[in-house]
This record gives C-alpha cells, structure tokens and sequence, in this order.
C-alpha cells in the first residue's frame, strides 16, 4: 500500500457528530484509497532496474528529496561526469497528492511526520498539554508534495535584509534570476516577463476554477483599498487569486517537475527512497566525505568525492547536523557525541504564526458545501478525466491572499491573509480540535472560510535540540510562539483590518458574515474585544507549515551563524545546507517558492566552485 489516510477510529473521540467520524468519512476515505492508492513512481519503476545497493561512491550526495533537494540534485546531474546520489527517507510520492482539493487532507495521512512542540504556556492552550503540531513531508517531493500548492516569493525587501548582513549574492537582484529559472509560468500572458520565468521545470498557473467565495473575499480586499496585484511582482502589498505549483489541473511537485522526468533515464543520477541518513562522515582533518543511511532494515554506507549537500529541511538538516557532530557543544557533549565543530545548529529557530478561531459564514446561496453522494461523484469523475478540471482540481479559498502593513511606516507587508475552507462551522465550533484533526474532505466543500491571520515577521525565536531518550527520534521542539508579546499585537492590527470587512458590498450582498459565537476556550471573554482575540491567538495557535533558520545563513562575526554566504558549513570542508534552515530571517510569503529558489542559488555555488576547483573548499 502507498500511502495510509487518518484513522478515524483513533481519531474521532465516542459519539462524535462531526460528519468526518460518521459512517461516511469511512466510505470516502475508502474511495480515495481505491481511487487514488498507486504511484505514477511505482508504475515506471517497474519498467527500469533499481539501482544496487553496493553502489558506494559518488561525486555529490544529496540528503532529501524536498524543494531544494530535488533541484540540487537535478542540476548536478546536468553535468554528465557527476555521479550524484539523492537519499530520500520517505518513499515514492502517492497519486493521491496530485489532486489539489485533496490537499487539505494530506496532512493526516502516512506520507508526513508529524512532531509536536514543546509547551511555553504562551502559545497553543487549547492543545493537549499545550502542545502544537508540526508536521513535514516525508515522501518524495518533501512538502512540495503535500503543502496547499500556493507559490509565494516573500518580498524583495527580504532578500536585500539578507545581504545587508553580510550575505552578498543573496539581494533581490541576485535571486530574481534564480526564481525566474525553475519557473515555467502558463499564464504569463497577464504577468510581467521581468519577474517571471517561461522555460524552467517549475509548472506554475492559476486554477483553471475558482469559486465565488474565493472571488468574494478578493472582491472585499479591494475594497478595503488593497489592489489587486501580482504579489511576486513589482508589487507585493495588495490581493490577488495566488498562482499555484500545479498544470492542468494537477500538482506539480518538485518531484514531479525536476526528478520524475530524468529518474532512471540518466546513468549518473541514482535515487534511493526509504533511506534515511543517520549521520555525516567527517574525516580527521574536518572533511565530509560521505554517509551512513539505512534502507530496508539494512544499514549501508556511500561515499562523496567532492562534496555532501544536507536539504532535509529546516527539522532534519539541524538534527544530521548535530548527530554528526556539529552543534552547540554543550548538547553535543551532554549526549555523549563527539564535537567536530560548535556551532549555534538548531537555534534561531521560527516560523510564520497564526490561529484558528475567526470564521466567516456564507449564505445558502454562495456556500459550496454539497451532498455526501455529490462529493462522491465529483471524486469519480475527476479520476476519469484525462485533462482534470472542476471543484477538485483547485484548492476551494486556499488561492485567496492578501497582504498589508499594520503599520504605514513599514517598508514591506507584515500581514498576510490566507484562507482556509471549513467544511461546516457548526462542526467545528462544538469540537475545534478534533474537526481539525480529521479535515479529510476535500478543500473544494465548505460553508466557511478561515481567514488566518499570518504574522510575516515575527520576533519571537526557539530552538531545536535532539532528544536526550533517543537522539534519533523525533528532535525537541522549541516553538516559542509569542515569546516576544508585540507578535499578538500584530495579528490583532491583522484582525482588525479583517473585521472591516464585513462592512464590505462584496460581504453584504453575498450575506457573507463573521460567526460571532465565542469559541469554547474563550467563552469567558465577549466576541470582538481585544482581550477575546487575544484568547484565540494564544489558545488556538496553529503552523502554517513555515518552519526555517536552523542552521542560520551569516558572516563569521555572527555567532549565530552556521554557513557562509554559500552555504557552506563553517569549519567543515565538503559540506554544505542547501534548504530554508538556512534563512536568517523568514520571508514575507509562502516558503515553497524561495526554497526552490535556494536550491538553485545554492546549488549554482556548487557548481561554479567544482568549474574551477579539484579540492574541497573550507569556510
């Protein structure tokens, strides 16, 4: 079997009335894996011979197969001398991520692990134990796989930050060129050439459906005097229908875009699936020079001529830092593993913040929300279809984003809306948290729109340690939502401007409006006051799945600092982190999109270096 969805039975506490735990979650979920349980991977790796697994040197080893990882991979191997090998620790990616009205649900299945942050009494309440979920794509693809599609760049502003550090050749000028790139944008006829690309591997294009309550909510930000805008263009602060990673009315992964088309068709890239690295080798004179993975129960080991690149992401590349040896060295030292290099791994950690808990109702009229046998039908159909089209190959509200600043002084957006469908909100507000952990159906059917509030850049930091029980268990998680109390004050200007939008002739007409029914955590507080929205930030804290800065990007009078402006680990020769644990601070946008981006700038230092040197760098 490819993938397992939720199960409902572990799920849906005794006497549930959320339709998810009713006799038909079982029976749509049970179509799904009828439907939709093979891989396209699967069906052409039958047809070609999987590389041995005594294949043990290679130029260049790749660790994930995630945003970055994948266009790592995929450019090295352009050089046809390169011998490169890309260890994945998921397996092959399901077809059940291609549909986009699917994705909502991606995030309670096998395909994704899941960690839980540790309690700050700050953040997160409502959860159990004060705890929230973090999960991230474990398949090939990485999160590209299983994220809500949407392809946000973040701000230019940004970019120059991060060459105001010291990081030279990383502003909006020097990145711009690699964004355009992978991209490979269909509807470019409506957008600006000069900041997008039509020849890359990365499918982009709007969704050839879009509902009316999506267009509602756009329709009421312009109004509120935000224009409509190509947020990845000149200018970001505005509204707009977002373009997605998906054609035809499909997802297109990084999987799908760079490695699918080359796998087993070149001789010199090798992919391994359910592989998972447990530690970096790292010689006496502080050279990488392989990799220590297992694979089916078995342990094996490969070895890198030039160089090995972590793209595990911002959760994994600390924890195989640090079990390799490099970390801070108190840690290290506490766990019993030898230091090879102090460093700050793991720190500066954080994330784009935001909550549940603010829901706009819609009319009758405008609500999408269909019959249990309609549902049925339209995932039928969708699966007969040669070109995909209707409710499920788009991503119900996901599309609709606005951004602004809550201060006019600000030289960049710090507010995002994104919208989420809620199936239906009565369901919701008599059990949150369990209708949010048994989202199972598809984003297309909803009577409610969850408008999140996105703070862009937050102040607060945490941390990521190993586990002192099991090293190579799940890391601990220090999120650390609200440790600095002016990221609540600016979600509260966020929701602020949101509630002015029911004054709105687009909410008006439609009979759009906001639930105004305290939600059971906060009961105690009147709907609408500061004190009430503070209640929700703090108590029904959620991820949108932003995690970055672990192994922090800065000159070497940073002490922070983990790699060069090229990525490279600092005191370690051959190694370099090629994913968005390297941003120093996080972007104004989805993460998606700017890890592709690092991938080709990263990978493009890579390249330039090995065009004029034999040896190993160290920084």
């Amino acid at each position: 079997m490819i993938w397992q969805p939720l199960n409902l039975t572990e799920t849906c506490p005794p006497n549930s009335t959320l339709t998810a735990c009713s006799h038909f979650g079982y029976v749509y979920l049970n179509l799904l894996l009828h439907l939709f349980n093979s891989s396209i991977d699967e069906e052409i790796k039958k047809f070609y011979n999987e590389p041995d697994d005594d294949q043990y040197e290679f130029d260049f080893i790749v660790v994930g197969a995630g945003a970055a990882g994948c266009v790592v991979a995929k450019r090295l191997s352009e050089n046809r001398d390169w011998k490169v090998l890309l260890l994945e620790a998921g397996g092959e990616q399901p077809d059940v991520t291609l549909v986009p009205g699917l994705s909502g649900m991606l995030r309670s299945t096998d395909i994704v692990e899941e960690f839980q942050t540790e309690p700050n009494g700050k953040s997160c309440l409502a959860q159990s134990d004060g705890r929230c979920s973090w999960t991230i794509g474990k398949v090939m693809g990485g999160s590209s796989s299983t994220n809500n599609l949407a392809y946000l760049r973040g701000n230019k502003a940004d970019y120059d930050g991060w060459a105001m550090l010291g990081n030279e050749g990383w502003s909006y000028k020097d990145v711009l060129h690699f964004f355009k790139k992978s991209e490979r944008n269909i509807d470019i006829e409506a957008l600006d050439r000069k900041y997008h690309g039509v020849t890359g591997e990365q499918y982009i294009s709007w969704y050839s459906y879009t509902d009316k309550p999506s267009l509602t909510m756009t329709e009421a930000f312009l109004e509120r005097g935000l224009p409509l805008t190509d947020v990845n263009g000149a200018q970001q602060e505005g509204t707009m229908q977002a373009q997605a990673i998906a054609f035809l009315g499909q997802r297109i992964s990084t999987n799908t875009a760079f490695i699918q088309p080359i796998r087993y068709k070149i001789e010199n890239l090798t992919v391994k699936v359910n592989s998972k690295v447990l530690q970096i080798l790292i010689d006496e004179n502080k050279r990488a020079h392989g990799v220590i993975y297992t694979r089916n129960g078995k342990k094996f080991t490969a070895y890198s001529k030039k160089e090995v690149i972590v793209s595990a992401g911002a959760l994994n590349s600390p924890k195989l830092l640090m079990l390799s040896g490099i970390g801070p060295r108190e840690h290290l030292e506490q766990l019993g593993i030898p230091v090879i290099k102090d460093l700050a791994v793991g720190e500066n950690l954080h994330d784009h913040v935001t909550f549940n808990g603010l829901y706009i109702a819609l009319s009758n009229e405008t609500a999408t929300i269909v019959s249990p046998e309609k549902i049925l039908q339209d995932i039928i159909k969708y699966d007969e279809m040669d070109i995909k089209t209707g409710p499920l190959s788009a991503n119900g509200p996901s599309s609709t984003v606005a951004f602004f600043r809550s201060s006019p002084d600000l030289i960049a957006p710090d507010v995002q809306c994104h919208c989420r469908n809620i199936f239906k909100w009565r369901e919701f507000y008599e059990d949150p948290l369990t209708a949010d952990n048994a989202a199972i159906f598809p984003t297309s059917y909803y009577d409610s729109i969850l408008p999140r509030i996105i703070h862009l850049a937050p102040k607060s930091r945490g941390k990521l340690l190993l586990n002192a029980t099991d090293p190579h268990g799940p890391p601990i998680l220090y999120g650390n939502y609200f440790d600095d109390e002016s990221d609540i004050t600016t979600l509260l200007k966020g929701v602020r401007l949101l509630l002015t939008l029911e004054e709105t002739e687009a909410f008006k007409l439609t009979g759009t409006h906001f639930v105004k029914e305290p939600m059971p955590a906060c009961k105690e507080y009147e709907w609408g006051t500061d004190e009430y929205f503070i209640c929700i930030i703090k108590s029904y804290t959620m991820t949108i799945y932003h995690y970055v800065g672990t192994c922090k990007m800065g000159p070497k009078t940073d002490k922070k600092a983990v790699l060069d402006n090229e990525l490279r680990v600092y005191g370690i020769c051959g190694l370099r982190v090629i994913d968005a644990s390297m941003m120093p601070f996080i972007v104004g946008g989805n993460t998606n999109g700017p890890s592709i981006m690092i991938g080709e700038r990263g990978v493009d230092f890579v390249i330039n270096y090995w065009q004029e040197n034999s040896e190993p760098y160290c920084a």
